[in-house]
């Protein structure tokens, strides 16, 4: 069981570092795309709409790996209360990240308003994941 729980902690730290690059890409894509050509638009968009699937796998895998780490390397034993500060900040995330998905539909076609509320959103998802690094860091040491 110890290998089958590195492992599956490698795959958790992959997913989690492709998914928290989203955190850092994608404000730079929004604000790129306020000011873009409707031509650079379009292929920001494309670039917008696959870090999201990358974005979301990740997320998926995160979820999946982290309870099974859990299951395997800790017995569902929670260390202490900065893992539920962990999952809270995991909580606000999937909602921002839901919150920026809805608004994003608008804000692609150049709504100004959407724009602003995508990048506020996708602010506060980064906070969120620089909570979630932090509580981690201190849940799991």
């Amino acid at each position: 069981m110890t290998v089958l729980a590195l492992l599956l902690l490698v795959i958790h730290i992959l997913a989690f570092v492709a998914g928290g690059s989203n955190s850092v890409i994608m404000p730079i894509l929004g604000a790129r795309m306020a000011t873009a050509t409707p031509e650079t638009r379009g292929t920001l968009v494309g670039v917008a709409n696959a870090l999201g699937t990358v974005g979301k796998v990740a997320m998926a895998t995160l979820l999946v790996t982290g309870v099974l780490v859990l299951w395997l390397k800790w017995n569902f034993v929670i260390p202490n209360n900065w893992f539920w500060a962990k999952m809270g900040f995991i909580v606000l995330m999937l909602i921002f990240i839901s919150l920026n998905e809805m608004t994003t539909k608008r804000a692609q076609p150049g709504d100004q308003q959407a724009v602003a509320r995508s990048k506020l959103y996708g602010q506060l998802t980064g906070l969120s994941f620089l909570g979630v690094v932090i509580s981690a860091v201190f849940a799991f040491n």
